[in-house]
């Protein structure tokens, strides 16, 4: 019986060993994959030209939103997105075919929105492929655009809807702070040493 009960340990041993290597095999290829697969994927959201203008409005009186913005212009270092926020921007909007998100429209203030290329990209499309647009490692978050759609938009809704709520909001939009203030659509060169001017010396 000892020699049975040894013979079956061992085997369960070898069998042990060969499921530890099938799973190790596994996890190889997963990375394997994941290293050839993320790239692909934001660069397939990035725009077919290179000089393409992306710009990314969002709700200039959401801390969320700042919050995400702010990531985003700090992992930004070739600059390839400008931002602005709805409020200041409805008629802009309007003109480029997003008027339904601006303040006043039917669905104000509900998603962010990117403009690349002339395509128009809403709710979770735009906050990813912002994300594509970013410095690596941070911008693999985009390949989450393989999930289907309206899971992507179902989250997404979900934390817009109760943004205010859980991360506050400002009575009026913050301005940009002097080191990225050139990012922003409403950026004026006359007003960028504005600081420095006596206040009864400003026209």
């Amino acid at each position: 019986d000892s020699e049975v009960t040894f013979e079956t340990f061992v085997a369960c041993g070898c069998t042990f060993r060969m499921s530890m290597m099938y799973v190790v095999a596994g996890a190889v290829c997963a990375a394997a994959g994941a290293c050839w697969y993320v790239p692909q994927k934001v660069q397939a959201l990035r725009p077919r030209k290179e000089d393409a203008e992306s710009v990314l409005f969002f709700d200039g009186v959401c801390n969320l939103c700042h919050g995400f913005v702010g990531f985003a212009l700090r992992h930004d270092t070739e600059k390839r997105v400008r931002f602005g926020p709805m409020q200041l921007h409805g008629d802009l909007m309007a003109s480029l075919g997003a008027g339904r998100y601006a303040e006043g429209g039917e669905e104000a203030l509900s998603t962010l929105v990117l403009i690349q290329d002339g395509s128009i990209y809403t709710r979770s499309d735009a906050a990813l492929r912002t994300m594509a647009l970013l410095d690596a490692p941070v911008n693999a978050v985009a390949a989450f655009h393989v999930l289907p759609r309206p899971v992507r938009d179902w989250g997404y809704r979900l934390v817009a809807r109760y943004r205010y709520l859980i991360f506050g909001q400002t009575e009026t939009c913050r301005p940009p702070t002097p080191r990225f203030q050139r990012r922003f659509l409403d950026y004026d060169p006359r007003r960028e040493h504005e600081s420095d001017v006596p206040a009864w010396a400003r026209s």
